[in-house]
Formats: C-alpha cells, structure tokens, sequence
C-alpha cells in the first residue's frame, strides 16, 4: 500500500491445452538441409486433428486418414507390428526425428474446434 491507497497489478491469464503425440517424421541429413526419408502416423487420429487437414469441415466428405486406418488396421490383424518397416527404416537412416503433436483443444474452453499441430524434435 502507496500512501495508504490500494494498488492493482495487471496479470494475464493465458489457458493452453494439453498436447499429445500422434506420429514422427524421420529426417535424413543432405548437402542442402534436412529432407524427409518417412512419416509414421498413429493408427487412429482425432477429429481435432483432421478437422487441420480441410478449410470446410462441415461440407467435405470427411475422408483423410481413412485409407491410413485401414493399412494400420489390417496390419495389427495380421499379428505384426503395424508400420514396422517404416519404423525400422526410420531408426536406420535417419538423423532427425521430430514428433507430430497436437492440441486437445476440445479440453479447453476458447471456442475452437481444429487442432494445432507442430513437431518437436526428439534429441538423444
């Protein structure tokens, strides 16, 4: 208290979602930067996530990943890791790995639907 008066101090409250990982990108060094060997998606992908993927969600027919979920899904029927040879490929020749992640905006309250995504590198 300043002479006997009461002082405000102004704060801001920034709320961000939570992330989650839903698949890597391997990166394999080159003369001319960093280009992309493979990309490894999770077997299922939220609606948050794909909803990034189109500019009218509402009006399309909603079909990215779809053909993707069958492949992963085949793949664990068959009794073998799905993607194995993608990830082993990966660990191979890659020097780079960076996961995919993105928002759970629908945890958050701030009126938006689509997630954000971004890549994270991964050192060690």
């Amino acid at each position: 208290k300043l002479h006997k008066k009461e002082v405000a101090e102004a704060v801001s409250v920034v709320e961000a979602p939570p992330m989650i990982v839903v698949g890597f990108v391997g990166y394999v060094e080159t003369p001319r930067g960093l280009r992309a060997l493979t990309t490894v998606w999770a077997g299922h992908l939220s609606e948050e996530v794909k909803r990034r993927f189109y500019k009218a969600w509402h009006k399309s027919k909603q079909k990215a990943f779809t053909k993707y979920q069958k492949r992963w899904a085949d793949a664990s029927k068959a009794s073998e890791s799905p993607m194995a040879a993608e990830i082993e490929r990966a660990k191979k020749y890659c020097q780079v790995i960076r996961a995919i992640c993105h928002t759970q905006v629908s945890k958050v309250k701030i009126g938006q639907k689509k997630a954000h995504i971004k890549e994270i590198q991964i050192n060690g």
